[in-house]
């Protein structure tokens, strides 16, 4: 498990939930590892002597003749199989999910083979007999056990790609068309060529009648088997697939072995090996949505902490507004008596020092008035009553209100008015206007006296741009993105920080995303800045 010792999740968020739940889930790691263990190994030696007692005892073989069950039986089968490997392959487990789809893959193969060579083969009204069908039946095995092998046992399983699900597909097509043609050239497998009559008559096992090309071809899917029991129960040490997953491997082998001695492959006739692969299918099927509805359980607990959690933070975020607001208003009073009482000081004849000293004390409380007055539009704006009013007004309407703002502004700096429009957009005359103000007091505020602002508009297909653009030195490009957020502050080019405390950007992107746009800015180093936005046009 990683850990992050730097980025520590907050209380209630689902990061806690979920590192709070993950020491519990590993301490029981290893018993659920071995109960596993043990329940798959007690299931092995059932299955093994199972398949002891049928050679032995003929009262109890499993061996019936069922041409018209045996039909459905395949269909049902590759129907089951095929609906397994959808749901695994959705698994939405990030962790399971590479190996899962080796399985899935493996479940796919074994559905399109019993559908091909166990109906739709037969079906179409051809002739089919047992050799035919036991070929098509361990090339169909092989390659499912493989897939799955490998998907299982590997410690870092391939990449899954479409190409990884076309070769093996691809490959039971070919094989199987090969099969179906070259079949009187193969060698027999079995030695009759009608296992319904033999096996209706027959006390024998099936296996007798059997060569040593279906010994030696049938152990590749046992084999493969093996080690996909082997890898599920290595690597699912987890909770998620553990129990379900290798308890289905396991009977998949058993199935192998019993259809050594058992080889009813796609024909009319039912045994041992039928019964084991509809168990594994079963267990596949009902394992993977037992575990969807976990996982989903699981996802909804989840979305509620999540809820939860945004509720707080909502609410939160309410009191910090509230308590920015009512510290705001507070500081009023007194500010407002601090510039009285200068005002009562100006009135009566001063020397030098006290007039130097009350310039310093007006220019401080003009700067703290101004701060005041952007800290509570910006509790304002977290707000949730922070509302607009958009009504239609003319673009030089909104100009003209600033323009005469940009005139009263220190450090002498021409104003250009560039407006190509003539048309009305829809806005907050009020929220607008103090947005234009506080980039054209940023304009006004960095570059050196003397230097020229624009306020331009120009048309952009239904929106109206508003742009100020200023000649100073520019923003340090490292600082772009955090000038927009709160109480940010950036540097210019040569590295030295702008004054302010970072209010009035942020809120002038409050208002402007309130009005459906985004507040931008396109800095060159050394030539200026250009801060801009969109308004819709009034139809």
């Amino acid at each position: 498990m990683a850990s992050w010792p730097h980025d520590e999740p907050k209380a209630g968020s689902p990061e806690t939930v979920r590192l709070a739940q993950t020491p519990e889930r590993e301490a029981g790691v290893a018993p659920a590892r071995w109960t596993r263990v043990t329940a798959a190994g007690v299931i092995a030696v059932v299955v093994v002597a199972w398949l002891i007692l049928i050679l032995g005892l003929r009262q109890i073989r499993f061996v019936i003749v069922a041409p018209t069950a045996r039909a459905g039986f395949e269909v049902f089968l590759a129907l089951l199989q095929l609906s397994a490997a959808l749901v695994l392959f959705l698994f939405p487990a990030e962790v399971e999910r590479p190996r899962l789809r080796w399985v899935s893959l493996g479940f796919m193969i074994l559905g399109l083979g019993g559908l091909g060579f166990g109906y739709l083969y037969p079906a179409v009204g051809m002739t089919v007999d047992f050799n035919e069908t036991q070929y098509g039946s361990l090339l169909t095995q092989s390659l499912a056990t493989l897939v799955m092998g490998v998907g299982l046992i590997l410690r870092r399983p391939p990449a899954f790609s479409l190409r990884a699900v076309v070769l093996p597909i691809a490959a039971l097509a070919l094989l199987s068309a090969t099969i179906i043609t070259a079949n009187p050239h193969l060698p027999r497998l079995v030695l009759v060529d009608d296992l319904e009559a033999i096996a209706a008559i027959s006390s024998r096992p099936l296996a007798s009648l059997t060569t040593p090309w279906h010994w030696g071809l049938s152990l590749l899917p046992l084999i493969f088997a093996i080690a996909a029991a082997v890898g599920a129960a290595r690597h699912f040490p987890g909770r998620a697939l553990g129990g379900w997953l290798v308890v289905a491997m396991v009977l998949m082998a058993g199935s192998q072995l019993h259809s050594l001695f058992w080889p009813s492959a796609y024909s009319p006739v039912l045994t041992t090996s039928s019964l084991l692969r509809v168990a594994f299918t079963a267990v596949v099927a009902v394992g993977s949505f037992l575990e969807l509805r976990q996982v989903a359980a699981e996802r909804a607990m989840s979305l509620a902490t999540e809820r939860e959690y945004v509720a707080r933070l909502q609410n939160l975020a309410e009191l910090r507004a509230d308590f920015t607001a009512i510290v705001a208003h507070e500081l009023g009073n007194p500010l407002a008596t601090i510039l009285q009482a200068a005002e009562l000081m100006a009135t009566g004849p001063l020397d030098p020092i006290q007039t130097r000293s009350l310039a310093a004390i007006n220019a401080e409380a003009a700067a703290l008035k101004a701060l005041v007055a952007d800290v509570r539009a910006a509790a304002e704006a977290e707000r949730n009553d922070f509302a607009l009013q958009p009504r239609p007004v003319p673009v030089r309407t909104l100009l003209g209100d600033t323009t005469a703002y940009a005139m009263a502004l220190p450090g002498h700096h021409p104003l250009a008015v560039e407006d190509a429009t003539d048309v009305a957009v829809r806005a907050d005359r009020v929220r607008i206007g103090q947005v234009v103000r506080n980039l054209l007091t940023n304009a006004a505020k960095y570059p050196p006296p003397g230097t020229p602002i624009t306020l331009r508009t120009t048309r952009c297909g239904r929106h109206v741009r508003i742009e100020v653009v200023d000649r100073g030195s520019g923003i340090h490009p490292d600082d772009l993105p955090r000038i927009f957020e709160k109480f940010g502050r950036g540097r210019n080019v040569a590295g030295e920080k702008f004054t302010g405390v970072g209010l009035g950007l942020y809120l002038s992107r409050r208002i402007v995303r309130a009005h459906g746009s985004e507040l931008t800015v396109d800095s060159t180093p050394g030539r200026g800045c250009i801060f801009g936005f969109e308004l819709e046009i009034v139809p």
